[in-house]
């Protein structure tokens, strides 16, 4: 008999029993009655039902080919009821193993039901909800916050597994999936290499990969895909994203688009790696937005920009000598801005806290990115049309124990190692083995996925998100020259901050 088989005959099982007798089961907790099937998917079986007066569901495994699988359906109960704080996390009543006809036992976890998925909420309307977006987000960020404080990475957020009260209070459901920290947990949920985790649309690109590491990166990826799917009604995988701030335009959206930005890179490395960066960047944000003069700030980086190459005030320039990176990195250094500085690349935008020269034209952007600098194109015009530009050249690869690699860490200023140590916690130095903890750790990032960073404060044009697309066609280039340049600056002048539109 085909494994397909036995999981129709197991959920055919299932429903015959319900209905010989009549609607309800007894269970050791009493008897839940008025059972009606509420849904089916991956391994479970779902019905409504009530007991002791309360409205409950009830989820049946009907996979029992594999015991991974129940392993994981106990692992599921029995690991979240040991969370302290469960407010937000699915109600897990009691778990059962139900007796069918023919010595068949079902397992089966009971739990509150509640009002409809956040797929069912969004289905049932045309129009979407700035405050319940906004809830949203706040909810998946809290409540992964606290996942993966305590040593589980849930790897299966989706529309479906957001639970929706009727006072739209959302809940994290289906922890099925989930990696539970084995110094935390003695019930483990093992999973096999061929079996798929997750779904493809709301899921890291990583997870797709045999051996992925679980990480609170890939969470922290579902999460900007169902907010993005909550306003879209789509995911997203490429370039050109449709803007949050594009629907919403209060400044809170604001703040929540710059986050998604960066949640959903592709490349799990470029992402927020837990919840504290995102919260920390939040107030970084918030911070940044406070009232400033932005024209004191412009004026600052104007004078950088003069001071590094004093002919730009005839016109368009761009410098390669090495001379000219080194004194723009020391002129950058020595201002007093109040607001961190951004870079931009068409494709996505950040702030940076710092900027360190190298040598060998080599600059390291906000302590970790390494950017191998072949020139830099200057401008000063009408100081929110100010322009840097870096233009990158390929880098050359770490080599650690013979081979090329482009992430490493750098470890007491001196050891250059592979990046995985991060994992393991621990690094040999001289056979003696040190907790990462322990050690200076930098990170150093050599692959350059873009050949232009435009550099700004907050408020220029070439930073704000209205003018990525120019950013984008510009990136897309394979060669530039000052024509370009110009022409690039001709459109940037077409949006402005809205700060500084105040002010003109």
């Amino acid at each position: 008999m085909s494994k397909e088989d036995e999981n129709i005959n197991l959920v055919t099982r299932v429903r015959r029993f319900i209905k010989q007798n009549k609607g309800s089961i007894i269970l050791s907790l009493g008897e839940i009655s008025n059972l009606e099937e509420i849904g089916q998917g991956g391994n479970g079986l779902v019905y409504g039902g009530v007991q002791n007066n309360q409205e409950v569901a009830i989820k049946f495994l009907v996979e029992d080919s594999r015991k991974s699988k129940l392993q994981r359906f106990k692992a599921e109960y029995f690991n979240i009821n040991l969370l302290g704080d469960r407010s937000n996390i699915v109600n897990y009543i009691n778990y059962e193993e139900i007796s069918l006809e023919e010595g068949y036992l079902v397992p089966a976890i009971i739990m509150k039901r509640y009002d409809k998925s956040l797929k069912a909420l969004r289905g049932d309307t045309s129009e979407i909800s700035e405050e319940t977006f906004i809830k949203l987000f706040y909810f998946l960020l809290n409540t992964l916050d606290k996942i993966h404080q305590n040593g589980i990475i849930h790897r299966d957020i989706k529309p479906e597994n957001i639970l929706v009260t009727k006072e739209i209070d959302f809940t994290l459901t289906d922890f099925g999936i989930a990696n539970y920290n084995p110094e935390l947990y003695t019930l483990k949920a093992k999973t096999e290499r061929r079996e798929r985790l997750a779904n493809y649309e709301f899921s890291a690109p990583e997870q797709a990969n045999k051996g992925a590491v679980p990480a609170p990166s890939m969470d922290i990826y579902a999460l900007g895909q169902v907010c993005q799917w909550y306003v879209f009604g789509a995911t997203h995988r490429g370039t050109n994203r449709s803007r949050i701030t594009d629907v919403f335009t209060s400044e809170e959206a604001e703040v929540i688009e710059i986050v998604l930005n960066k949640c959903l890179y592709n490349n799990h490395e470029q992402r927020y790696q837990n919840v504290n960066e995102i919260l920390e960047h939040i107030d970084e944000i918030k911070e940044s937005r406070r009232k400033v003069d932005p024209f004191e700030e412009m004026y600052l980086l104007n004078d950088v920009i003069r001071a590094t190459c004093p002919s730009v005030y005839q016109g368009v320039q761009f410098v390669d000598d090495e001379k000219y990176i080194k004194r723009f990195v020391e002129n950058i250094n020595k201002q007093n801005f109040k607001k961190k500085l951004w870079f931009n690349t068409g494709i996505g935008n950040n702030d940076f806290s710092n900027l360190l020269y190298l040598g060998n034209k080599k600059i390291l952007l906000d302590g970790y990115r390494e950017l191998k600098i072949k020139g830099i194109w200057l401008y000063t015009g009408s100081s929110y049309d100010d322009l840097i530009i870096f233009e990158t050249e390929e880098n050359e690869p770490f080599i650690i124990n013979g081979e090329e690699s482009y992430y490493a860490l750098k470890i007491n200023d001196e050891h250059i190692v592979d990046a995985h140590h991060l994992s393991s916690g621990y690094f040999e130095i001289d056979d003696k083995v040190y907790r990462i903890a322990d050690l200076q750790i930098e990170e150093r990032n050599r692959s350059n996925d873009y050949k232009y960073y435009f550099i700004g404060t907050m408020f220029h044009s070439s930073i704000i998100m209205a003018n990525d697309s120019f950013l984008y066609a510009f990136q897309k280039q394979k060669e530039i020259n000052k024509e370009a340049v110009v022409q690039l600056i001709k459109n940037l002048r077409k949006n402005k901050h809205r700060e500084v539109g105040y002010r003109l």
